[in-house]
């Protein structure tokens, strides 16, 4: 079984166990959880190419090398959006000797700076929150301390929130109050509590310029 059948499989055990009045919750629950990051390679591809020109080779190993980590760009999704981008004219492309050939070089036009930094400093919304916060918070040296400061006190809210209804969620449902006692179903319910509540503490750390170690447990 695929990672995409596992996340329909996960999606279905909670439909089934949430009525048409609790719909939301099940929405909520699968919002963040999904990690795959389609829909921001375009901000992610546009942030690398925003100071210098890269090749679309270039630009891979970048997004490799650092945002890959949670982030994935394959060639099949890489160059279709470079084409996009170009042709929409977020991005200026030329090509330049390289050898005996010839190589794409990319780089971000005015109009690809201005939707990139539009979109580095607006809110969240639905979709794939931890990977819309993680794409941000990585290219944030582009932000003001002041706007910095402003979107990680919105981020803590939204995740504040989220945890919130998880916790509701699980207090109406859990096992211990339901029926509905597959161990191994709930526990990704509580896998959800805990990623938000790790999220959390990584956001407080990002807040306060923390050391970054002291976010990891020391492994016995």
């Amino acid at each position: 079984m695929d990672k995409i059948d596992v996340h329909k499989k996960q999606q279905s055990v909670f439909k089934k166990l949430l009525d048409g009045k609790h719909i939301c919750l099940y929405n909520m629950l699968y919002r963040h959880i999904e990690l795959r990051g389609e829909g921001m390679i375009d901000f992610i591809i546009i942030g690398i190419v925003l100071h210098k020109p890269l090749t679309g080779y270039d630009i891979k190993k970048q997004i490799e090398m650092g945002i890959g980590y949670f982030v994935k760009a394959s060639h099949g999704s890489l160059y279709p959006a470079l084409k996009k981008l170009a042709d929409k004219k977020f991005l200026t492309m030329w090509e330049e000797p390289q050898g005996e050939r010839m190589r794409k070089c990319y780089q971000a036009t005015e109009l690809g700076k201005t939707m990139f930094m539009e979109w580095l400093s607006s809110p969240i919304n639905s979709g794939s929150v931890v990977v819309n916060i993680q794409s941000r918070i990585f290219f944030f040296e582009e932000l003001t301390e002041d706007i910095r400061h402003s979107q990680l006190q919105e981020y803590e809210l939204y995740m504040q929130q989220l945890l919130r209804e998880y916790t509701k969620l699980e207090k109406q449902y859990s096992p211990e109050n339901t029926e509905n006692g597959n161990y191994y179903e709930w526990s990704t319910l509580y896998f959800g509590i805990q990623s938000v509540q790790s999220m959390l503490r990584w956001l407080k750390c990002v807040k306060e310029q923390n050391p970054l170690s002291g976010l990891i447990q020391e492994i016995e």
